[in-house]
């Protein structure tokens, strides 16, 4: 199966994880929807039928399970990764009996979603080496509970927006750009990624504080 134009849903109430996912598929070719609200989920899979959900369980109106829940009442083949804070869920699996593909612990590491997504839908080009066992519950790689989440999230954020700018460099979408153009875009990009930076420390410092 080729990535191209495969269709990607993500269903997660945080602004930024929605962002740097959509950011990061929709550079490799996915075409990418996102939505923090689990009633237009199931609105959007049931208009766009996408090919892979990334599910959050803590949603606004109905919680992820609730998604899949009513999802696999008429639909028993659409692929479902859960992407998920919670590192033990108690009802773990009564979710792996309506059929995901895998559990994920946040902080999101792209390379590795990514391997999951690639590994549910068949794709054989994995882009990383970090081994990715099917089906298993991902141990968050760092303590610091949901400061160590937001500082993960941060980090992405950076790290999305200058990949965004290289990629669309590379595909030759700034050829029409001029030098003074490309410049502006750049101290642009470099004083996002300061103000992230800024914010990155100051949670790294109510880390060390506790």
């Amino acid at each position: 199966m080729n990535p191209g134009r495969l269709k990607l849903l993500v269903v997660d109430d945080e602004t930024d994880v929605c962002t740097y996912v959509q950011k990061y598929f929709g550079k490799r070719d996915f075409i990418v929807s996102t939505t923090g609200s689990g009633l237009e989920a199931l609105s959007m899979i049931k208009a766009s039928k996408p090919d892979m959900i990334l599910l959050d369980l803590t949603l606004n109106e109905l919680n992820g399970q609730e998604v899949l829940e009513r999802l696999r009442e008429y639909d028993k083949d659409t692929k479902v990764i859960v992407v998920s804070g919670l590192q033990n869920p108690k009802d773990i699996d009564k979710l792996y009996s309506l059929g995901i593909n895998g559990y994920y612990v946040k902080p999101v590491i792209l390379e590795e979603i990514a391997k999951l997504v690639y590994e549910a839908l068949g794709i054989k080009q994995l882009i990383n080496e970090i081994a990715t066992p099917k089906q298993k519950i991902y141990e968050p790689k760092v303590g610091g509970g949901s400061k160590t989440h937001q500082l993960s999230n941060k980090l992405n954020i950076i790290r999305g927006d200058c990949e965004s700018f290289v990629l669309d460099y590379e595909d030759g979408l700034y050829k029409n750009k001029t030098s003074d153009e490309l410049l502006k875009m750049s101290i642009e990009i470099m004083k996002d990624v300061q103000k992230t930076v800024d914010s990155t420390m100051e949670v790294i410092k109510k880390i060390e504080e506790q």
